[in-house]
Protein backbone atom coordinates (compact mmCIF):
# COMPACT_ATOMS: atom_id res chain seq x y z
CA UNK A 1 0.00 0.00 0.00
CA UNK A 2 1.50 3.65 -0.81
CA UNK A 3 2.31 5.35 1.94
CA UNK A 4 1.04 9.16 1.45
CA UNK A 5 3.36 11.61 3.31
CA UNK A 6 1.62 15.89 3.01
CA UNK A 7 4.54 17.61 2.08
CA UNK A 8 6.22 19.88 5.11
CA UNK A 9 8.37 22.04 3.19
CA UNK A 10 6.86 21.98 0.41
CA UNK A 11 3.23 23.80 -0.75
CA UNK A 12 0.33 22.67 1.80
CA UNK A 13 -1.67 21.14 -1.18
CA UNK A 14 1.50 18.81 -2.23
CA UNK A 15 1.26 15.22 -1.28
CA UNK A 16 3.93 12.87 -2.06
CA UNK A 17 3.28 9.19 -2.62
CA UNK A 18 6.20 6.95 -1.48
CA UNK A 19 5.09 3.86 -3.44
CA UNK A 20 7.45 1.22 -3.90
CA UNK A 21 7.43 2.07 -7.30
CA UNK A 22 8.58 5.88 -6.61
CA UNK A 23 11.00 4.58 -3.72
CA UNK A 24 12.56 1.78 -6.17
CA UNK A 25 12.83 4.84 -8.91
CA UNK A 26 14.77 6.83 -6.34
CA UNK A 27 17.07 4.48 -5.07
CA UNK A 28 18.13 3.13 -8.90
CA UNK A 29 18.83 7.20 -9.44
CA UNK A 30 20.86 7.26 -6.11
CA UNK A 31 22.96 4.52 -7.21
CA UNK A 32 23.62 5.68 -10.64
CA UNK A 33 24.38 9.10 -9.20
CA UNK A 34 26.59 7.59 -6.60
CA UNK A 35 28.51 5.74 -9.16
CA UNK A 36 28.87 8.41 -11.85
CA UNK A 37 31.20 9.98 -9.01
CA UNK A 38 33.52 7.79 -9.14
CA UNK A 39 37.09 8.34 -10.38
CA UNK A 40 35.67 4.92 -12.82
CA UNK A 41 32.72 5.96 -13.77
CA UNK A 42 30.07 3.24 -12.80
CA UNK A 43 32.21 0.84 -10.24
CA UNK A 44 32.89 2.15 -6.58
CA UNK A 45 36.66 0.56 -5.71
CA UNK A 46 37.30 -0.27 -2.00
CA UNK A 47 41.22 -0.90 -0.93
CA UNK A 48 41.37 -4.33 1.02
CA UNK A 49 44.12 -3.03 2.79
CA UNK A 50 47.01 -0.50 2.17
CA UNK A 51 49.17 -1.48 -0.43
CA UNK A 52 47.79 -4.85 -1.43
CA UNK A 53 46.85 -4.35 -4.43
CA UNK A 54 43.16 -5.85 -3.71
CA UNK A 55 39.91 -4.48 -4.55
CA UNK A 56 36.17 -5.08 -3.67
CA UNK A 57 34.66 -3.59 -5.98
CA UNK A 58 31.08 -2.70 -5.85
CA UNK A 59 29.15 -1.94 -9.37
CA UNK A 60 24.85 -1.36 -9.69
CA UNK A 61 24.47 -5.18 -9.47
CA UNK A 62 25.46 -4.93 -5.93
CA UNK A 63 23.25 -2.32 -5.14
CA UNK A 64 19.72 -3.45 -5.70
CA UNK A 65 16.72 -2.01 -3.93
CA UNK A 66 15.99 -4.53 -1.85
CA UNK A 67 19.82 -3.57 0.25
CA UNK A 68 18.47 0.67 0.64
CA UNK A 69 17.02 -0.25 3.61
CA UNK A 70 19.79 -2.06 5.22
CA UNK A 71 22.58 0.49 3.51
CA UNK A 72 20.57 3.85 4.82
CA UNK A 73 20.26 2.46 7.82
CA UNK A 74 23.99 1.29 8.33
CA UNK A 75 25.13 4.52 6.95
CA UNK A 76 23.81 6.20 9.64
CA UNK A 77 24.37 3.83 12.49
CA UNK A 78 27.74 3.13 11.72
CA UNK A 79 29.97 6.08 11.61
CA UNK A 80 28.25 7.15 15.08
CA UNK A 81 28.28 3.01 17.28
CA UNK A 82 31.77 2.83 15.91
CA UNK A 83 33.16 6.29 18.20
CA UNK A 84 33.45 4.70 21.36
CA UNK A 85 35.27 4.15 24.56
CA UNK A 86 38.92 2.27 24.72
CA UNK A 87 37.76 -0.36 27.27
CA UNK A 88 41.57 -0.90 27.81
CA UNK A 89 41.52 2.48 29.41
CA UNK A 90 41.10 2.66 32.89
CA UNK A 91 39.42 5.83 34.05
CA UNK A 92 37.20 6.79 30.49
CA UNK A 93 34.60 7.75 30.95
CA UNK A 94 31.03 7.66 28.11
CA UNK A 95 30.94 11.43 28.32
CA UNK A 96 33.90 11.81 26.00
CA UNK A 97 32.39 9.27 23.65
CA UNK A 98 29.28 10.71 23.43
CA UNK A 99 30.70 14.49 22.70
CA UNK A 100 32.40 12.98 19.73
CA UNK A 101 29.34 11.48 18.69
CA UNK A 102 27.45 14.90 18.88
CA UNK A 103 30.23 16.60 17.04
CA UNK A 104 29.90 13.96 14.32
CA UNK A 105 26.41 14.64 14.03
CA UNK A 106 27.05 18.81 14.27
CA UNK A 107 29.31 17.94 10.96
CA UNK A 108 27.04 16.07 9.30
CA UNK A 109 24.25 19.32 9.75
CA UNK A 110 27.53 21.34 8.22
CA UNK A 111 27.25 19.11 5.14
CA UNK A 112 30.48 17.36 6.16
CA UNK A 113 29.93 13.89 6.24
CA UNK A 114 33.27 12.44 5.63
CA UNK A 115 35.29 14.24 8.61
CA UNK A 116 37.35 11.26 10.49
CA UNK A 117 37.69 13.33 13.64
CA UNK A 118 35.12 11.19 15.85
CA UNK A 119 36.80 8.10 13.97
CA UNK A 120 40.26 8.32 15.96
CA UNK A 121 40.02 9.07 19.35
CA UNK A 122 41.66 13.04 19.76
CA UNK A 123 41.74 12.75 23.54
CA UNK A 124 43.31 9.23 23.11
CA UNK A 125 46.27 10.14 20.94
CA UNK A 126 46.97 13.76 22.69
CA UNK A 127 47.70 11.78 25.87
CA UNK A 128 50.20 9.83 24.45
CA UNK A 129 51.63 12.77 23.12
CA UNK A 130 52.01 14.19 26.50
CA UNK A 131 52.90 10.64 28.54
CA UNK A 132 55.83 10.48 25.55
CA UNK A 133 57.12 14.35 26.59
CA UNK A 134 56.75 13.21 30.15
CA UNK A 135 59.20 10.31 29.43
CA UNK A 136 61.45 12.26 27.35
CA UNK A 137 62.14 14.62 30.34
CA UNK A 138 62.91 12.59 32.52
CA UNK A 139 65.16 10.61 30.38
CA UNK A 140 63.75 7.73 28.64
CA UNK A 141 64.63 7.48 25.01
CA UNK A 142 62.30 6.12 22.52
CA UNK A 143 65.20 4.75 20.04
CA UNK A 144 66.95 3.27 23.20
CA UNK A 145 66.33 -0.33 22.42
CA UNK A 146 66.37 -0.17 26.56
CA UNK A 147 63.32 2.21 26.37
CA UNK A 148 61.78 1.00 23.19
CA UNK A 149 58.90 -0.74 24.51
CA UNK A 150 57.92 2.61 26.63
CA UNK A 151 56.43 4.36 23.97
CA UNK A 152 54.35 1.47 21.81
CA UNK A 153 51.04 1.46 22.00
CA UNK A 154 48.66 3.39 23.90
CA UNK A 155 49.14 5.19 26.83
CA UNK A 156 48.05 2.43 28.97
CA UNK A 157 50.20 -0.05 27.16
CA UNK A 158 53.31 2.31 27.73
CA UNK A 159 51.61 2.12 31.54
CA UNK A 160 52.00 -1.44 31.34
CA UNK A 161 55.48 -1.65 29.75
CA UNK A 162 56.32 0.51 32.80
CA UNK A 163 55.14 -1.30 35.61
CA UNK A 164 56.05 -4.58 33.99
CA UNK A 165 59.79 -3.69 34.38
CA UNK A 166 58.99 -2.51 38.19
CA UNK A 167 58.44 1.19 37.41
CA UNK A 168 56.04 3.47 39.89
CA UNK A 169 53.87 6.42 39.69
CA UNK A 170 54.20 8.87 41.96
CA UNK A 171 50.58 9.17 43.79
CA UNK A 172 49.04 6.11 41.78
CA UNK A 173 48.82 4.58 38.49
CA UNK A 174 45.20 6.35 38.19
CA UNK A 175 46.00 9.24 39.48
CA UNK A 176 49.17 9.67 36.89
CA UNK A 177 46.02 8.83 34.13
CA UNK A 178 44.03 11.46 35.35
CA UNK A 179 47.19 13.85 35.15
CA UNK A 180 47.87 13.07 31.87
CA UNK A 181 44.49 13.19 30.65
CA UNK A 182 43.85 16.53 31.98
CA UNK A 183 47.37 17.60 30.53
CA UNK A 184 45.64 16.17 26.92
CA UNK A 185 42.18 17.72 27.56
CA UNK A 186 43.56 21.27 28.10
CA UNK A 187 45.91 20.84 25.00
CA UNK A 188 43.57 19.64 22.93
CA UNK A 189 41.15 23.14 24.35
CA UNK A 190 43.99 25.69 24.09
CA UNK A 191 44.23 24.44 20.21
CA UNK A 192 40.92 24.81 19.73
CA UNK A 193 40.72 28.73 21.00
CA UNK A 194 43.89 29.07 18.81
CA UNK A 195 42.26 28.02 15.53
CA UNK A 196 38.67 30.36 16.55
CA UNK A 197 41.46 33.17 16.74
CA UNK A 198 43.24 32.51 13.67
CA UNK A 199 42.26 35.21 10.56
CA UNK A 200 42.83 33.04 8.02
CA UNK A 201 40.97 35.94 5.43
CA UNK A 202 44.19 36.84 4.30
CA UNK A 203 45.82 33.04 3.99
CA UNK A 204 47.09 32.69 0.20
CA UNK A 205 46.57 28.45 0.03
Amino acid sequence: MPNTAKGGDLNDATEVVLSDEVLRESWDNLVTWLLSKQHHPGVLSIPSGPNTGLYARVTKDHLPFGVALDVLEAGVRKPITDISIDKATEGTSWTYAHERRLKRLANWKDGNFSVRGGTKDELASQMKVEFTEGLKLVGFDPSSPKHAAYFKGTVVQMFDALEKDGFKFKGGRDAKLREVREAATNKLAKRVTAAAELDASKLEI
